[in-house]
């Protein structure tokens, strides 16, 4: 990123084997010390943690990623995958730029490196996800049986919360909602029900505003408004329940929450590492999933993975339980 303009960041090195981002500060170690990454992981037994690039990467309020970006970022993947110790398997960035190309590009990710699913950002440069241009993509990622993992970033909706890191804290999970509440609505969950869609942040504020979504496909009278029933044939929140989440919600009540409403089988084990506005090494997470049943806990902290990357799961998680 440092050596070539335009990927997404703005980073320059530093001198010293560190980077600083443009309007953000310096950049964790862990983010690219490979060596360091690795320590941590054997530390904590961490079987498998799946990567992908920072959000910006992917997609901006501008643009998203177009062949050019998402093939140097695909093999930047697959490089860190390989060196990786067995430990990282990695994610594949679609070219959301090009909507006409990024089904033979996310193919020819898959077969070439070996990605286990797909990273996937809640917007897609100046579109939304639900655009139509989008659907050969999501018939796509369908067909081949790939998980998806949304991570929000940001779109013309989060341009005002520049200050106070409102952008991370509340603008993303925000992102994270609308783009859930449009791909429902939209009717883009009905045709692809077998779509394995994990949200990051604990699905952002989707959760509470479950019951709220169903006002919009159910009121009656001077409320209704008939593009909210013209794609679906359900209330918004059964597909809300076709979702995964992960557990990255900082607070124990909120995780307890998110897993009651949607049910172990729901929620997957996450961190946002190494970020300090994360969970990096499942503090805020542990002590709330050590309190549940050792099924649920064993569920989401191993098993939902292992089940929802099906046939491209690596082999050592076949033999080993635990996993990130």
């Amino acid at each position: 990123m440092a050596a070539v303009p335009g990927l997404g960041m703005p980073v320059s090195a530093v001198g010293d084997g560190t980077y600083h981002v443009k309007g953000y500060g310096l950049l964790d170690r862990l983010i690219y010390d490979l060596d360091g990454r690795l320590e941590n992981l054997a530390r904590r037994d961490v079987v498998l943690q799946l990567v992908g690039p920072p959000p910006p990467m992917v997609s901006t309020p501008d643009r998203a990623a177009d062949t050019e970006r998402a093939r140097r970022i695909n093999e930047s993947t697959a490089w860190i995958v390989r060196h990786g110790a067995g430990r990282i398997a990695g994610l594949a960035v679609p070219a959301l730029e090009q909507p006409e190309l990024a089904v033979d590009e996310l193919r020819r990710a898959v077969e070439t490196h070996g990605f286990v699913g797909v990273a996937l950002s809640s917007g897609a440069g100046r579109r939304v996800l639900d655009d139509p241009a989008f659907e050969p993509l999501f018939a796509a990622i369908e067909a081949l049986d790939l998980m998806i993992f949304m991570h929000s970033t940001s779109s013309p909706l989060s341009l005002t919360q520049t200050e106070f890191t409102l952008r991370t804290l509340v603008g993303w999970p925000a992102e994270t909602t609308v783009a859930v509440a449009r791909l429902v609505f939209a009717g883009v969950l009905e045709r692809h029900p077998r779509l394995k869609l994990v949200l990051s942040h604990g699905g952002g504020t989707i959760a509470n505003l479950i019951g709220r979504i169903d006002l919009g496909w159910s009121a009656p009278r001077y409320e209704a408004n008939p593009a909210c029933r013209a794609h679906i044939s359900k209330p918004p929140s059964a597909y809300i329940r076709q979702l995964y989440f992960d557990t990255v919600v900082a607070h124990p009540t909120v995780l307890d929450f998110v897993i009651d409403l949607f049910g172990a089988d729901r929620v997957l084990f996450g961190s946002d590492f190494p970020y300090e506005i994360g969970d990096a090494e499942g503090a805020l997470a542990m002590p709330c999933l050590d309190g549940r049943a050792p099924a649920d806990r064993e569920r989401i902290l191993a098993g939902n993975a292992i089940r929802l990357l099906g046939r491209h799961a690596p082999a050592q998680l076949r033999t080993d339980r635990r996993a990130s």
